[in-house]
């Protein structure tokens, strides 16, 4: 994988993985070292990920995404808002099994620059690391909102609902992050 020349150099960047499945820890683990990161910190639960966040710098941060069970908006919300962390604009890559549109939209009001669902590829997990760590939009510093820019998104409108109301397509995901 690391031959392809359409990759980014991950080498020098700082990666932190907050997993609290230990079987897909253990996978994220070795697909993420494969990538050749700098430094790479993986972490069971947002307190631990949180704690490695007030001491060190990252680049990118992997959250394991289940809001609806309380796991990922916490550590989220430290990164883009707590003057504890030493990376408050690091690339976040939300990793959920599920992609519900409130599941999605929090994520993206909450701060985060990509969506992705498992299982993915290894390519599509490193596609969304590059993106989230070298292509990421202006970052915004606002009244009630922290993150990256989210201007595209459209305003509501009166009318009756289109879009179907089933689980959301990857391309549905990233339309609604960043396009």
């Amino acid at each position: 994988m690391q031959s392809n020349a359409s990759f980014q150099d991950l080498t020098k960047t700082d990666i932190v993985l907050m997993e609290e499945s230990s079987y897909l820890r253990s996978i994220l683990t070795q697909l993420v070292k494969s990538f050749l990161p700098r430094s790479f910190d993986m972490h069971q639960d947002e307190n631990g990920a949180i704690s490695r966040m007030a001491f060190a710098p990252a680049d990118c941060v992997l959250i394991d995404w289940r809001p609806h069970e309380g796991v990922g908006p916490k550590l989220l919300k430290f990164i883009r808002r707590n003057t504890d962390c030493q990376s408050p604009e690091a690339g976040v890559v939300c990793m959920a099994s599920v992609a519900s549109r409130d599941s999605v939209m929090m994520a993206r009001d909450l701060g985060a620059n990509v969506y992705v669902t498992k299982p993915f590829s290894a390519t599509e997990l490193r596609s969304k690391i590059e993106v989230a760590t070298f292509a990421p939009r202006d970052f915004v510093v606002a009244e009630g909102y922290v993150g990256p820019d989210r201007r595209h998104r459209k305003a509501s409108f009166d009318g009756s609902e289109r879009r179907g109301h089933g689980p959301l397509t990857q391309s549905e995901i990233d339309s609604m992050m960043a396009g």
